[in-house]
C-alpha cells in the first residue's frame, strides 16, 4: 500500500515545497493539501469542539501544489480534500489541467462536499444544494477536459459551446476521488463520476459493510473494474512533538495492515508540523512506522 502525507497547512507555499522535496526523498509516493477559502469567524467546525486555529492560514491547493511541482519529479500532488462546488467549472478545468501539464500528469483530484456553512454561503453556494451543485460542476469540469468542445445545462451549471485547454496530461483525466461518509447518495454520486472513494478513517463503522455497498453501487453504475481505494488518517492536529509522533504510528500499524488487505491502494497519514525544523525527523518517523527504505 502507497503511502501519502499530509502536513497540518503551512501558510508559508515555501515550506510546502520543502516538504515535499523531503518526503519525495525519502520514497513516499504523494502529497496531499486540503482547500478553505477563507474561514467566517462564527464558524462551528463539524468535527472539533474549538476550531483549529491554522484554518486560519489553509493556502490555496492548487497554486501550492503547483510550486511544489516546479520543485520535485516523483513524488504525486493531490487535494484532500477539495471543494468544487464552490468553483466556477470552467475556470476551476483550466487550473487544474494546466497544474497536471506543471507536473508532467502527477496529480491527484481529491474532492469533497465541505462541512463549513458559512464558507459555502459566502461562497454564493446553497449549504443544502452542496451535493446537487457538487455533481454539477465534476461532469461538467470532466466535460470540458475530455471533449474539443462542450456545453453544459444545468440547474446549477450552465454555458454555452466553448473550447477549453489546456487538456489534462492524464488521460482521460487526473483520478478523481471522493471523500465522503459513507451512504446511498454519496456512492451513487462516487460510481457517476468520480474513479474511487477517500474516506476519513475515523469515520468508518463497518468498512466491509460500507466496501460492499460501494461495490453495489459500481455496478449498477456499469463501471468497469473496482473503485480504487486511498484512506485518509488525518490521526490529531494538536502540537504533540516528534516523540509522540512516533508512537502513534507505531500504535497504526495494524490498522494500515487492515486497510491494505481490504484492498486499500494508498494511506494518507497526516503529520501535526507545528515547527518546520521538525519535518525531517518526521518524516523519518512515518519512514519507520511505514517501512519505507530511506
Amino acid at each position: 500500500m502507497k503511502i501519502g502525507l499530509m502536513t497540518t497547512p503551512r501558510e508559508s507555499a515555501a515550506d510546502t515545497v520543502a516538504v515535499a522535496q523531503m518526503a519525495e526523498a525519502r520514497g513516499i509516493e504523494s502529497i496531499w493539501l486540503g482547500e478553505h477559502s477563507h474561514l467566517p469567524t462564527a464558524t462551528k467546525h463539524a468535527f472539533h469542539e474549538e476550531t483549529p486555529d491554522f484554518y486560519k492560514r489553509v493556502p490555496d491547493p492548487y497554486v501550492t501544489l503547483a510550486a511544489a511541482a516546479t520543485a520535485t519529479e516523483r513524488i504525486r500532488l493531490g487535494t484532500a480534500i477539495s471543494l468544487p462546488a464552490e468553483h466556477n467549472p470552467i475556470t476551476l478545468a483550466k487550473m487544474i489541467a494546466t497544474l497536471d501539464h506543471a507536473s508532467g500528469g502527477r496529480f491527484d483530484w481529491g474532492i469533497g462536499y465541505g462541512w463549513n456553512q458559512l464558507e459555502m454561503v459566502n461562497r454564493g453556494l446553497d449549504p443544502l444544494r452542496r451535493m446537487a451543485t457538487l455533481r454539477e460542476v465534476v461532469l461538467a469540469v470532466r466535460a470540458l477536459w475530455t471533449s474539443e468542445v462542450t456545453s453544459f445545462d444545468g440547474k446549477h451549471v450552465s454555458f454555452t459551446e466553448s473550447w477549453c485547454r489546456p487538456k489534462p496530461v492524464q488521460a482521460p483525466h487526473p483520478p478523481i476521488l471522493l471523500g465522503c461518509r459513507p451512504g446511498p447518495r454519496a456512492f451513487t454520486q462516487l460510481a457517476e463520476f468520480c474513479d474511487g472513494w477517500m474516506p476519513n478513517i475515523a469515520m468508518i463503522s463497518d468498512l466491509e459493510a460500507n466496501l460492499h455497498d460501494l461495490n453495489d453501487a459500481w455496478r449498477r453504475a456499469e463501471r468497469v473494474g473496482t473503485p480504487r481505494l486511498t484512506f485518509i488518517d488525518t490521526g490529531f492536529w494538536t502540537d504533540i512533538g516528534v516523540e509522540d509522533y512516533r508512537d502513534y504510528l507505531h500504535a497504526l500499524v495494524p490498522t494500515l495492515e487492515s486497510l491494505a488487505q481490504a484492498g486499500g491502494e494508498r494511506v494518507i497519514l497526516g503529520m501535526p508540523l507545528f515547527r518546520m525544523d521538525d519535518a525531517e525527523r518526521m518524516l523519518d518517523q512515518l519512514c519507520d512506522a511505514t517501512a519505507i527504505e530511506v
